[in-house]
């Protein structure tokens, strides 16, 4: 949803455009598995309708760019923009609760999210369309050793075919952008993600390794998981567990009024798990009560 305005595509920013990023899957040997462009193409080109499709909308036989076309002309009309709080932001003070209202001041405030998660009406997506470390698979994985694994496969093989195959189905995909730009700098990093409809779409980061928003804002009040590349603006926040429900509440105001009673039961669904599931929360960390380093 929404992906037209980003700035990049994928959560590493490896495809600059919808049209280059519908190709990929197509030929990616975890997703759709085809040999290549013209296997695609030979697929679908003998079906009378996708003949008569493709001549109305492109002049032309079936070819494997306006496969790419067609499919991201499709993805530029998923708009789900109309949420409470885009409402509440218009001037209807009655859109959202108010602990939804506090949430929003905690998210501009002690909680820091706007950092990498401007919300205005002339940036409703509420991302940077920037990468940042922030610290969510690094107590399981060895980036020094995984950039150089990567560096050498893609030295060996320096298609951009090669890097979406490494970047989809091998360990190198928590490597993020340095994937892209092979800088060091980037080692980890992923592209904030969009915020609208956030409520809706768990689990959450670039591995689904965290199940509700409830567990999000706990990765994000201790200050993530400690490593070498972890962003400078991660630092543990003391946000209390009343704060906490408060910007939950908030960020379930972001989602399409197209999909309330969704949102709805999201909610009602991720509270009783997180209450029930939810891991121990690490106050020392997030209060500065002991430091990264310590045991």
């Amino acid at each position: 949803m929404n992906v037209t305005l980003l700035q990049t595509v994928f959560l590493d920013g490896r495809s600059p455009t919808l049209e280059h990023q519908a190709k990929l899957p197509i030929i990616n040997p975890i997703e759709m598995g085809m040999p290549d462009g013209e296997a695609a193409v030979r697929a679908i080109k003998d079906d009378p309708e996708y003949q008569a499709a493709f001549k109305k909308a492109y002049g032309r036989d079936v070819n494997y760019d306006d496969i790419g076309r067609a499919i991201a002309a499709f993805e530029r009309i998923l708009i789900f923009v109309d949420s409470p709080f885009r409402r509440f932001l218009a001037g209807d003070e009655d859109a959202i609760s108010d602990e939804a209202k506090k949430g929003w001041v905690l998210f501009n405030e002690k909680a820091r999210c706007v950092t990498c998660h401007p919300m205005s009406p002339s940036n409703p997506l509420g991302t940077d369309n920037r990468f940042h470390n922030i610290g969510v698979s690094a107590r399981h994985q060895d980036f020094e050793a995984l950039a150089k694994n990567a560096l050498k496969a893609l030295q060996e093989d320096p298609s951009e075919q090669k890097l979406d195959e490494l970047a989809l189905g091998t360990d190198m995909s928590e490597l993020g952008r340095f994937m892209v730009t092979k800088n060091r700098s980037d080692i980890g990093a992923f592209r904030t993600s969009i915020l609208l409809n956030i409520g809706i779409t768990p689990p959450y980061m670039h591995d689904g390794s965290i199940e509700t928003l409830w567990d999000a804002m706990d990765h994000y009040n201790k200050g993530g998981e400690p490593n070498l590349f972890l962003d400078g603006g991660m630092e543990p926040l003391a946000l209390t567990e009343e704060e906490i429900d408060q910007v939950v509440a908030f960020l379930f105001t972001l989602t399409d009024q197209r999909f309330a009673e969704e949102n709805r039961q999201q909610l009602e669904r991720q509270k009783a798990q997180a209450g029930k599931k939810r891991p121990l929360r690490d106050n020392e960390m997030a209060f500065r009560l002991k430091l990264a380093f310590e045991k």
